[in-house]
Formats: structure tokens, C-alpha cells, sequence
């Protein structure tokens, strides 16, 4: 374990970088505890949780990888799809939402088909790998996970958690309860 003051020790216990984990644990703790019957509960709570995250990882600052691999991920297959189904169960059909194709997708000026749902677990994927990490408190691991949360924010995560932001966002603005039979 790193002697307190060397860099990586005070990374890993800075104080911005605390306040991310306690909100991604919040986050994930939130997901984990889904009943299927929130609504507009559900979309208010999302919208709360997306914010405070976004805002929170962008004060974490950067740092290096101590180690030549990754951490192994910790989610596995069915926790990520039964996550997935239980927020599409509340969302019903406002689950689904169009964007422009990426740009390694298909026509860039097609439209895609696209679940809140999806993001939503793919989200939850990346903090739970990096809380479940960041908590066995060994701080080269600590470190690392930190590093690969952030070189996966730029790739991906950063930009669903956004889309999903914007399309609860239009949702709770415009009352939608996902739960009234239209």
C-alpha cells in the first residue's frame, strides 16, 4: 500500500474524487433497488442521480494507471439485463428514444432506434465496476479503476449518461407518467 501523500494515495482520497464514489454508490444502490411501479418517481430520482454524477466525475481530475491491465469487470450478463429490464418495465413505451448513428454506425445522417433503458444499465455497468473496485481499498486498484472510469467516460458512458439525461429530462418536463395507460 502507498505511504500517505505519495500522488496515487492522494488521488484515490481526495475529496472530489470521495464525493464521486458516494455518488455513484447512491446511483447504483437507487438501480439495485428498482420495484417496476416508480413512474414519474422514477424518472424524477433518475434525473436528480444522472445530474449530480455528471457534475461530480467532472472535478475528479485525471491520473495514470499504476498497472498494465485493466481491473476485471465485476457486473456480470444477467445483473446488467435484469437492471436493463426492470428500467424498461417502468419506462414503457417512453423507453424509447431516437439519436443520430454514431459515426462507426451505419449512414450518420440515419436515425437509430435507440432504449433509455440500455443506457441506463450500461451506466450503471461502468460505476458499479468502479465502486465495487474502489472499495476493496487497495489503492493501486483504487487508482486504476479511477483511470479506466475516466478513459471510459470520453469513449462512451459520459455520453449516455447525457442522452439519457436529455430524454428523462424531456420526460419530466413534460409530466410523463410512464405508469397511466394512454
Amino acid at each position: 500500500m502507498n505511504e500517505e501523500g505519495t500522488p496515487v494515495h492522494n488521488y484515490v482520497y481526495s475529496s472530489a474524487l470521495v464525493d464521486f464514489v458516494r455518488a455513484a454508490n447512491e446511483c447504483c444502490r437507487f438501480l439495485e433497488e428498482l420495484k417496476g411501479s416508480e413512474g414519474k418517481a422514477f424518472i424524477a430520482e433518475s434525473v436528480k442521480q444522472l445530474a449530480e454524477l455528471y457534475a461530480l466525475f467532472l472535478k475528479i481530475g485525471e491520473t495514470e494507471p499504476v498497472f498494465d491491465t485493466p481491473p476485471e469487470p465485476t457486473v456480470t450478463e444477467p445483473e446488467w439485463s435484469g437492471l436493463f429490464q426492470r428500467i424498461a418495465g417502468i419506462l414503457g413505451s417512453s423507453n424509447n428514444i431516437l439519436r443520430v448513428a454514431a459515426e462507426n454506425e451505419f449512414d450518420r445522417s440515419e436515425l437509430v432506434n435507440h432504449t433509455i433503458s440500455e443506457d441506463m444499465a450500461d451506466v450503471y455497468q461502468e460505476l458499479k465496476d468502479f465502486t465495487v473496485i474502489y472499495s476493496r481499498g487497495l489503492e493501486e486498484l483504487m487508482n486504476d479503476a479511477a483511470w479506466e472510469l475516466t478513459v471510459r467516460f470520453a469513449e462512451h458512458w459520459g455520453k449516455k449518461l447525457l442522452r439519457s439525461l436529455a430524454a428523462l429530462h424531456e420526460l419530466y418536463t413534460r409530466g410523463i407518467d410512464p405508469a397511466e395507460k394512454i
